[in-house]
């Protein structure tokens, strides 16, 4: 009888603990991505097209998605999904202040925006000219941008009462005492 033979009688329940995590760990890997692709469909469900103006009067097209984030106690802001990281896994996105006009979106409920700065966006009106397509720019609901600034001061400057913040560290000491209390308990019957 070789060494892992004597292991393998002695490690039984671990090597099938770890069968079975082996086989069920891709199971729960795809099941996350079918339900964060299915919670992205449901997010962000506007197409977005963004101009990028390059050196020269260039203009760089790029297609990307958004969406309508609401929070709780607070008003919705407009998510745009600005490229991928982490092996495509994860979403980096750009959250702007002011809500997209829908008066201004196309038949397909696609919004274009112009990229100004890094995290600046401009909404754009389309508009046909014979031929041509004329984009101009949208002044911005600044009352929308004004109430989520505050609300995101008041969220800043909130103060939670002092029990609030001494109650975990008071919860992790009487739990310590107690431990120590029963382990002392335990030692005395013991002996």
């Amino acid at each position: 009888m070789g060494f892992f033979d004597y292991a393998k009688n002695i490690f039984g329940s671990f090597y099938t603990y770890l069968y079975y995590f082996l086989y069920s760990v891709p199971i729960l890997i795809l099941v996350f991505f079918f339900i964060k692709k299915i919670r992205e469909k449901k997010i962000y469900k506007y197409p977005v097209r963004i101009f990028k103006v390059r050196e020269a009067g260039k203009v760089k097209e790029i297609n990307t998605r958004g969406g309508y984030i609401g929070r709780k106690n607070s008003a919705p802001f407009f998510r745009i999904i600005t490229g991928k990281t982490f092996f495509r896994l994860f979403n980096k996105y750009s959250d702007l202040t002011t809500t997209p006009n829908p008066k201004f979106m196309d038949e397909e409920d696609r919004v274009y925006y112009k990229q100004i700065d890094v995290d600046s966006y401009v909404q754009l009106q389309r508009r046909f000219e014979g031929d041509d397509t004329l984009f101009t720019p949208v002044e911005s609901d600044v009352k929308y941008g004004a109430i989520l600034s505050v609300q995101r001061i008041k969220e800043v400057l909130r103060a939670e009462p002092t029990w609030k913040k001494i109650l975990p560290y008071a919860g992790l000491i009487l739990m310590a005492i107690v431990f120590i209390v029963s382990y002392a308990m335990l030692m005395d019957k013991c002996s």
